[in-house]
């Protein structure tokens, strides 16, 4: 048997084929780019995203899959039109256009009680999609006549595969307009907002037919980290799953579902058959992407030279990682990312190091401040585009102060939709996803340790809030 998987990330379409002990053997990724402004918007060709898909299929039936799950990025709004053809370009998860709504006293206020503090900031997919309809009051014509979807990015996916209006359990549960507890609408957040009842998908499990594209049936849908955490089999509570991609995402899960404070987020990891299990979430928007300006930059010739460079660093320069927004550990809608300490012996070796090391400090951080909720976890797991990085690695063990071990070939999400379509052919329950773990290297912490320490970086992030 071989799997399908479509992995929609923040800078393309990753299309693989699983065997049947969850090893990908062969994959092609399309690059589709984010567009971004100064004014905040950062969005992503719809139409791109779409044919990008149905040409990831048409390459899987190739290849002989005739079966396949989809993992989408999360917390992205689109609307498009009863024929499919999209009608926005989707804003994504960085996206701050809603930054001006979100300020408003009266969201401010009501963003103070715990249930709604996720809800009514410039993050919110909720947010977003009141925003999209301000913005182009058509839509909202249209939404009330039922001639147009507004929805993430997952039930737009699902809607070219079988022409229904529906989502995931697990992407649904991130808009602030469903309770990921019991699954209830949330009306009194649409009335707030002002949002159409009629923006209302079916939500269907995360395990179960979708359905098809160019003969391939879909039996997965699910948010990307959700599916990372499966597929490092991070599901007890002495794991915790790290990942660094576009942007950086520390996971927890927990017995069962909990408000964990304003710096966190609620996740459900997934929902079969009607159980869901939960997680807690810290996330940062810059990881991977930073690295990705480094290049852009031509600070790096190439994202291969990273551990190289970083290697022969002998200085030190404390980095403040964020492209879009301060997040963590303070929140700063106005603050961007600093590099504090040039000198004229700062060399361009120094610069990649202390950008690694600010991702690794606040990578530290975030972990510190989820298990003060979940609870400590003795192993960390890791997975995204930055684990190739050995120096990573050895920094990120040395900031935990644990080991931390890779998942093989660094694509979690890809594995856990794998292992997921295995859950729907019955080749094995769910209660068995936390033991099929893979992973292909382990790194105790002390190999390599931090020129720059908390305290410094800590005093660095005050003093640039403040001067941002």
């Amino acid at each position: 048997m071989r799997y399908g998987v479509i992995d929609i990330g923040g800078t393309g379409v990753k299309v693989s084929v699983y065997d049947e002990g969850f090893r990908k053997t062969d994959h092609v990724k399309i690059k589709i780019p984010m567009r971004s402004t100064p004014e905040g918007l950062v969005d992503h060709d719809a139409s791109m995203i779409r044919d990008a898909v149905l040409h990831g299929f048409r390459w899987l039936r190739e290849r002989g899959v005739r079966l396949a799950g989809i993992a989408t990025y999360r917390a992205s709004i689109l609307a498009w039109g009863r024929d499919g053809k999209p009608l926005t370009n989707v804003i994504t998860w960085m996206d701050r256009s809603s930054r001006a709504i979100a300020s408003k006293p009266i969201y401010r206020i009501l963003g103070l009680a715990p249930i709604l503090g996720k809800v009514f900031r410039a993050d919110s997919p909720a947010m977003r999609i009141k925003w999209l309809l301000e913005t182009n009051p058509a839509l909202r014509v249209g939404v009330e006549r039922g001639d147009i979807y507004i929805g993430t990015l997952s039930s737009y996916i699902a809607y070219i595969a079988s022409s229904r209006y529906m989502n995931d359990a697990s992407n649904e549960a991130l808009t602030g307009l469903l309770n990921p507890k019991n699954f209830k609408r949330l009306w009194f957040v649409y009335d707030l907002l002002g949002i159409p009842r009629s923006i209302d998908p079916e939500v269907v499990d995360n395990v179960g037919y979708i359905g098809s594209i160019e003969g391939i049936d879909i039996a997965v849908l699910i948010a990307d980290q959700q599916a990372s955490i499966i597929g490092s089999s991070c599901l007890s509570s002495s794991c915790l799953k790290i990942t660094g991609s576009t942007g950086v995402f520390v996971d927890a899960v927990v017995e069962k579902y909990i408000l964990p404070g304003k710096a966190l987020i609620p996740l459900v990891v997934y929902r079969i058959k009607g159980d869901a299990l939960y997680a807690i979430e810290g996330f940062a928007p810059s990881g991977g992407s930073i690295i990705e300006w480094l290049v852009r930059t031509g600070i790096l010739e190439s994202v291969e030279e990273l551990d190289r460079i970083a290697s022969e660093a002998r200085g030190s320069v404390i980095f403040i990682p964020s492209l879009t927004h301060l997040s963590h550990p303070l929140e700063r809608e106005e603050a961007t990312g600093l590099l504090y300490g040039l000198s004229h012996s700062t060399s361009r070796s120094d610069i990649v190091r202390g950008v690694l090391e600010g991702i690794v400090l606040t990578i530290a951080s975030l972990a510190e401040t989820v298990e003060r909720v979940a609870g400590r976890r003795d192993l960390v797991r890791v997975d995204g585009g930055l684990s190739n990085s050995t120096v990573y690695l050895e920094l990120l063990a040395s900031a935990c102060k644990r080991r931390v071990e890779r998942v093989r070939g660094v694509d979690g999400a890809g594995r856990g939709v794998a292992l997921l379509l295995a859950v729907y052919e019955g080749r094995i329950k769910k209660e068995e996803l936390g033991k099929l773990g893979d992973v292909d290297l382990s790194v105790e912490p002390g190999v390599l340790d931090l020129k720059v320490n908390t305290n410094m970086w800590r005093r660095a992030l005050e003093w640039g809030s403040r001067t941002s």
